[in-house]
């Protein structure tokens, strides 16, 4: 233990010694994390002010402040915050600007997975508002998988929630329905975290409706989750909630092409936005994203279907009114549901030249919308190469500043390997000495129990030879009937016996049912001079219990020796059972009145108790704990003996055999 505890002493002096930099490198970034935490409460602070302007003055002024002036990591959350105040604003350009600064500031330093992982969430919000999808999902999904990699990092439920739900609506915009579904199940599976979500929870089960109404699959699903908004939306009632409702159901109706459902909520849905665009004009959320629009197409799609047809038409003239007025309003993937819907009126009004004229139309339409949508994406996906051939040369950079840190801590590492192959070598000692000391107490272990196995040996034929002993004077005597029944008893104690000769260990219950099979073939001997009672703890699992064999027997049978009246039939041996941790107590008593007052061979008793304190004196050597033997011997009231065994959990006994 000296030596060891000195090996300990000297590796970590040499730890200490040899990471004094990189000490000094974490008294620094923890310096940091306290400076975060401080940033972070003025951020919960700030979230209670209204006035947006005094917010932006005060995060512009912590730019200046000499706590936080010197440390990139802090100025980075800082530019960060003000580009929060900025998106309150709805200013682009102000967003843009103190992102990028806030990512240039950040993107080389190691560490600091929270402040990362909310930049690229933060990224993705500013090429939502671009409308530079393919980049938005990349920012988004990154910050989805460092969330993922990592469950240490230390963001709210809250947060972490909106960054899965992010990631998954632009998963969904790009069909990337199979990302889309994991990345709402990870957002749901967060839910119970939030105290009160009805909110998060509507939008979850919309996503998930999204995704099964967009992707086309699996209606049932669909329903199942519709159901679930509903039942938000009666608990917590919003027109918002309510017209999402009516959307998903719509959309589910189609899907089973159960038509006139699917009208009744297209109607409800366009009922809303109507009332919505009446209360605030060009100014109506209806109107901004052009969700009346779509409306109205929907609708005239569903009345096509119904074959009423003026209705169709009638809703397709409100459609075109719509895009005359708010153009810039409407996406082009509604404008070519809106030339489908026309295409297939021509179609239902046989009107073939109109419906010619509009396959034109739609073809032209459709055409430029994918190569829009393809340069689009080429152009994203170009600036998405830069960017990871951008952390590719950052990751290089950060390599080769490590190179230099190695070479310029070469002699120290030559010391160091010099230290470390002392201590090997102490090590390699200390080992050796530690494998031949085991090696001294297995050879001690193996002995005691070979002499355990010798004792065993001595005893199992002195209990047979008392038997048989017993068997003749039945024959001597002519006693035939009670002859074959003790042969038959004895038959079962030797079976017994035998099944337990070849192990160290058996269980107890299997000890106590030989000794009562033994002293129920005594009192046979003995044509029931005795009575005997074996007592157990029922709560005791006796099952679980393993000792030495053939321990208990010699006792039992000097007590029946001693105990008994020759001359009447009043003898009574009681043999109790009681576990304390580690060592079974055997408690055996008769009410005879000791050894001295019947007369017996003297090799008989001593020879048993000999061996069988010998073996008791082995297994405590092994168990290194107490075990032995108390006789008290009383004239009026009897003798007692107390055996103390060492006993094994059945378990490890399996373990060991």
């Amino acid at each position: 233990m000296r030596g060891a505890f000195l090996y300990v002493l000297i590796l970590l002096c040499c730890c200490t010694w040899y990471g004094c930099k990189e000490k000094v490198q974490k008294n620094k970034s923890g310096n940091t994390e306290a400076m975060l935490l401080v940033l972070q409460q003025a951020l919960e602070k700030q979230r209670q002010n209204p006035d947006l302007d005094s917010k932006l003055a005060f995060w512009s002024n912590q730019l200046s402040n000499p706590k936080f002036s010197a440390d990139s990591v802090l100025l980075s959350k800082i530019h960060y915050n003000i580009a929060g105040v900025f998106y309150a604003m709805s200013k682009l350009d102000s967003i843009k600007n103190h992102m990028q600064i806030a990512w240039l500031l950040m993107e080389n330093k190691a560490g600091f997975e929270e402040e990362k992982i909310q930049l690229y969430s933060g990224l993705g919000n500013v090429a939502h508002l671009e409308q530079k999808l393919h980049q938005e999902n990349y920012y988004y999904n990154r910050a989805a998988q460092m969330l993922t990699a990592d469950t240490s990092i230390k963001l709210t439920a809250k947060q972490k929630i909106n960054i899965y739900f992010s990631a998954a609506q632009s998963c969904t915009q790009l069909r990337q329905f199979e990302n889309a579904f994991m990345l709402n199940r990870k957002a749901i599976a967060l839910l119970p975290d939030l105290e009160d979500n009805p909110k998060d929870s509507f939008r979850a089960y919309s996503q998930m409706a999204w995704c099964y109404s967009a992707s086309g699959e699996n209606a049932d699903s669909l329903h199942h989750y519709i159901k679930k908004m509903e039942k938000i939306s009666v608990d917590h009632p919003d027109d918002e909630k309510k017209r999402f409702v009516y959307d998903r159901k719509a959309s589910y109706f189609i899907q089973r092409e159960l038509t006139d459902s699917a009208l009744i909520y297209s109607r409800k849905r366009l009922a809303m936005d109507l009332a919505d665009a009446e209360d605030l004009g060009p100014l109506a959320a209806s109107v901004k994203t052009g969700n009346l629009y779509v409306s109205y197409i929907d609708l005239a799609g569903v009345f096509i279907e119904l074959k009423q047809l003026d209705s169709a038409k009638y809703y397709l003239e409100r459609g075109q009114d719509f895009a005359k007025k708010y153009a810039g309003s409407i996406d082009d993937e509604s404008l070519i549901l809106y030339e489908q819907n026309r295409l297939s009126y021509f179609f239902a009004i046989k009107n073939y030249a109109e419906a010619e004229k509009e396959q034109n139309i739609l073809s032209q339409r459709t055409r430029f919308l994918y190569e829009t949508e393809n340069a689009r994406a080429i152009a994203e996906m170009g600036a998405l190469f830069q960017l990871q051939a951008k952390d590719k040369s950052i990751n290089h950079l950060n390599e080769t500043v490590l190179l230099s840190e190695t070479k310029l801590q070469r002699n120290r590492l030559w010391l160091a390997v010099t230290m470390l192959a002392f201590l090997l070598a102490i090590t390699v000692a200390l080992l050796l000495y530690f494998i031949q000391r085991q090696r001294k107490l297995k050879a001690e272990t193996e002995k005691a129990q070979l002499e355990q196995r010798l004792l065993r040996t001595q005893m199992e034929p002195h209990f047979i030879f008392n038997t048989l002993s017993a068997l003749q004077s039945f024959i001597r005597f002519n006693d035939n009937v009670k002859a074959l029944k003790y042969l038959h008893q004895f038959g079962r104690l030797l079976r017994s016996s035998l099944e337990s000769s070849r192990e160290s260990l058996v269980k107890l219950s299997d000890e106590i049912d030989t000794l009562n099979n033994y002293l129920s073939l005594q009192q046979m001997r003995y044509d029931d001079g005795f009575t005997y009672q074996i007592h157990v703890d029922e709560e005791q699992d006796i099952e679980s219990i393993c000792l030495p064999p053939m321990l208990i027997q010699p006792f039992v049978e000097n007590a029946i020796l001693h105990g008994i009246d020759p001359n009447g039939k009043k003898g009574i041996i009681t043999v109790n059972f009681d576990v304390r941790q580690e060592i079974l107590l055997v408690t055996i008593k008769d009410n005879g009145k000791g050894p001295s007052t019947v007369v017996k061979p003297a090799s008989h008793k001593s020879l048993s108790t000999t061996i069988t304190k010998e073996r008791l004196a082995i297994l405590a050597k092994e168990h290194g704990s107490s075990a032995g033997i108390d006789i008290k011997i009383d004239e009026n009231k009897g003798t007692v003996v107390v055996i103390s065994i060492p006993i094994k959990e059945a378990s490890n006994f399996s373990n060991n055999k």
